[in-house]
């Protein structure tokens, strides 16, 4: 009911209220796409572990709900890309608030941009910030010009022919038909919805087209909404036709002639003081009569979920074997299946990776990632031995694991402290030093020409300016120094020396005084520069003016 009201807002101003209803609503449906895509993985899991058990019976229905589930993926995948397309329509960037990962009571501003540098829209940007911000940061949702446009072109009252819901509707019509063909005689089981062949009375009593009524005169958010409804309803008749197709498997019990021992540890790769923890299984078992089974020298009797869990502490390192043996009661007896599983202790290590150079650089961002071999990311904890030389934060554009180091001190040594998170303790992993120095002086460049190279006459008197960056054997990665400043000095040339020049461009005196260098002067660049850490340094070069 609310995305039937808030697609019926068809008035130039939409209030506040109704805006903020198409970002809950917008919002809610994404949310619920999300938890659907859950559902449909844990059927696809179903449908694989019943192909394992019996190939003959199961291979049929699981090549169908594999053909439907790469259709309903190739339609889910246009949707979304008409949506980011739709968004890049009315918004340049994303400006999003987020909850500040270090304070749960403070919030952090994070600004995409959208838009390549020639102007075009920026797909993984948008999805991006989709993805994380929802509809919340989209200002122009109260647009009816927009939608309208983009959708059904100019059709305004009258068929509509051009434009992304034609598109949208063309293929679901095919998607429809694609799925009714893989299903074949099952199809008349399920019951596909997506309705967008039919017309339907608009608020006026007419026959109207499903394209009219959802994108005419329809405001920028409520676009985003069906469209958002539209993965829904792929998504929603994947389900059906999938679950439909599983159903028919699971209508008549399996048959078992073997028993196999499943064993499933939490991980092969522990480290030392951790725990290992292994989950033992029969293929199939009979709920009434538990089996036994010994693991490690210990006997265990099966849980209500027919299983036992053994675990131990790993308090050496280097390669484990754990046996064991499960006992199967059948109509002859007891049945005893023997098991192996391998897994391996190492001693706690952490990593640190500089992702840009061996050192950090004084006053600037230091991108660093910290890691622990056989632990997941966010569970690693990094920690400043002494926070008053530097500040290390969480580094939002780059994932878990990843940090900014920013020293406070010109010289010396910071030590970077990682520790893991295990249930409701925290255990050191090791700790690593790292040398601070200042950042080096940039160079002066003419053209390509480097400090105490030649640079031919022409080339000179054709140029706009010096440039001062880093040469290619600084690897990390700088912003440009900015030119403040610069005094200009040319050998053997009469006239005005140490002349100044405000800027990174040359003015008419400079240019004047440059026309009368000769090959065989020289030329002396004294350049005041803003540094990227903030400070102000002077740097010269000298180059020879050549033929």
């Amino acid at each position: 009911m609310m995305y039937l009201v808030y697609t019926a807002m068809l008035a130039l101003n939409v209030s506040a209220e109704v805006v903020e209803g198409f970002k809950t609503v917008g919002n809610a449906m994404t949310k619920s796409n999300q938890n659907m895509v859950l559902k449909l993985e844990d059927t696809y899991e179903n449908f694989e572990s019943a192909l394992k058990n019996n190939p003959a019976k199961v291979k049929e229905k699981y090549d169908k709900a594999q053909e439907i589930k790469k259709l309903s993926n190739e339609l889910v995948y246009s949707l979304d890309t008409i949506t980011y397309s739709f968004v890049g329509e009315i918004a340049k960037k994303a400006e999003i608030t987020l909850i500040d990962p270090n304070n749960s009571e403070k919030t952090i501003k994070r600004v995409i941009y959208l838009r390549n540098d020639d102007g075009s829209k920026n797909y993984d940007s948008i999805a991006e910030a989709m993805k994380i911000g929802g509809f919340s940061w989209i200002d122009k949702l109260d647009d009816n010009h927009a939608g309208t446009r983009y959708f059904i072109g100019d059709a305004e009252g009258a068929e509509v022919k051009e434009g992304a819901a034609v598109e949208v509707k063309q293929k679901i019509i095919e998607y429809k038909r694609k799925v009714k063909e893989s299903l074949g005689a099952d199809s008349t089981h399920v019951n596909l919805g997506l309705d967008v062949e039919e017309y339907r009375l608009n608020s006026e009593g007419k026959p109207t087209s499903w394209e009219q009524l959802n994108f005419n005169n329809t405001v920028a958010g409520a676009a985003l909404v069906t469209l958002t409804r539209m993965k829904a309803e792929v998504m929603n008749a994947e389900f059906d036709a999938v679950n439909m197709l599983f159903k028919q498997v699971k209508s008549n019990d399996f048959s078992f002639d073997k028993v196999a021992v499943i064993t499933r540890a939490n991980s092969s790769y522990i480290m030392q003081g951790g725990k290992y923890e292994m989950t033992v299984n029969v293929g199939a078992y009979d709920s009434k009569s538990k089996f036994e089974a010994t693991v490690g020298g210990q006997r265990f009797v099966a849980n209500d979920s027919g299983a036992v869990v053994y675990s131990t502490i790993c308090n050496t390192p280097g390669p484990k074997t754990i046996t064991g043996t499960v006992y199967v009661k059948n109509d002859n007896g007891t049945e005893s299946y023997d098991f192996k599983q391998n897994y391996y202790v190492t001693e706690p290590m952490a990593v640190f990776e500089l992702t840009e150079m061996n050192v950090v650089y004084a006053g600037i961002d230091n991108p660093i990632k910290i890691s622990v071999p056989g632990a997941a990311a966010h569970n690693v904890v990094a920690t400043l031995a002494d926070p008053n030389q530097a500040t290390l934060v969480p580094d939002p554009k780059a994932g878990a694991g990843h940090y900014i180091i920013k020293p406070k001190v010109n010289k010396g040594q910071i030590r970077i402290n990682a520790s893991i998170k295990d249930g409701n303790t925290t255990r050191p992993m090791g700790s690593n030093d790292f040398r601070v120095r200042p950042l080096p002086d940039p160079k002066i460049y003419l053209g390509a020409a480097e400090a105490g190279k030649g640079i031919p006459i022409n080339d000179l008197k054709n140029m706009k300016g010096p440039s001062v960056r880093y040469g290619p054997d600084f690897a990390f990665k700088m912003k440009t120094p900015q030119i403040i400043k610069q005094t200009i000095d040319i050998t053997k040339v009469n006239g005005a020396t140490d002349l100044e020049n405000r800027g990174p461009i040359w003015g008419a005196d400079v240019l004047s005084y440059i026309q009368k260098a000769k090959p065989g002067c020289k030329i002396t660049l004294s350049i005041d520069v803003n540094m990227p850490d903030g400070s102000k340094r002077n740097i010269s070069s000298t180059f020879r003016i050549t033929r």
